[in-house]
Formats: structure tokens, sequence, C-alpha cells
């Protein structure tokens, strides 16, 4: 099972989203964040997998969220959903190793092809991380 955070500053676009992950074999919603300093506070509280981050947040901007997250040692991955069209933004997301980008408005089907191509990546093996010898 994949354990995903959303991260949405709009409560309603976050409920939406969690539903969408939730009906996706694979993954579960281990909860939901709506601004930066409550995404770090869940990431270090809950440990997900995988967060779907909104880059426009209240208090940070959310590549400053991937960049103190790694910082503090966390290294789930990151797929960015957010209206942010800039290159600026995309680039920088690509340097900090998000795992794909989605603009908003985007389908349906749009996430699920996204996620169901992590879930297929062989990346949820990271969750066993600790098992590795030093």
């Amino acid at each position: 099972m994949i354990d995903v955070l959303v991260v949405d500053d709009d409560f309603m676009v976050a409920k939406v989203n969690s539903g969408f992950v939730n009906q996706i074999e694979g993954f579960r919603v281990i909860g939901t964040a709506g601004s930066g300093e409550q995404a770090l506070e869940r990431i270090a509280e809950l440990h997900p997998d995988l967060v779907l981050l909104d880059l426009y947040l209240p208090d940070v901007f959310g590549l400053d969220v991937i960049t103190r997250m790694r910082a503090a040692g966390h290294d789930c991955d990151v797929i960015v959903i957010s209206a942010a069209r800039e290159l600026d933004a995309v680039r920088g997301a690509a340097r900090r190793g998000v795992s794909n980008y989605l603009l908003k408005p985007f389908d349906v089907d749009d996430l699920r092809v996204r996620l169901e191509r992590y879930g297929g990546t062989g990346r949820p093996e990271r969750r066993y991380r600790w098992h590795r010898p030093a």
C-alpha cells in the first residue's frame, strides 16, 4: 500500500483529490494539509510514501516545502499538482526531484495514470529502505 499525503490550501480540492486517490488500488490517503507548515508537520508525523503537493500555499511556497522536507531528512516522493505554469516553477520542481508535475485543472484520468505509473515504477520499495545495511 502506498501512503499518500494530500497538500492543498483549498479544502474541497484536497477532499476531491483524496477521494480520487483512495479509488486507485494500492493507494490510500493517510492525511491532508492546508498549508506548508502543516504539510511539514504531517510529513514528520505520518511518514508518507508520496506527497501530492500544491505549490501555491498560503504560508510557504510548495518548492520551499520540498527543500525543507529534504533538509529534515524526509525522502518521500512528491507529485506536484498545481496551477503554477511558470517555467521557473516547473524547473524548480524538476531540480528538487519531483516524480511528476500535473497542471490544474486536470482530468481524474490524468491523476490516475500518473499514480498508476508511479505505483508501477518500483518506488514502493523505498518504504523498506530501513532493511538495507548502512
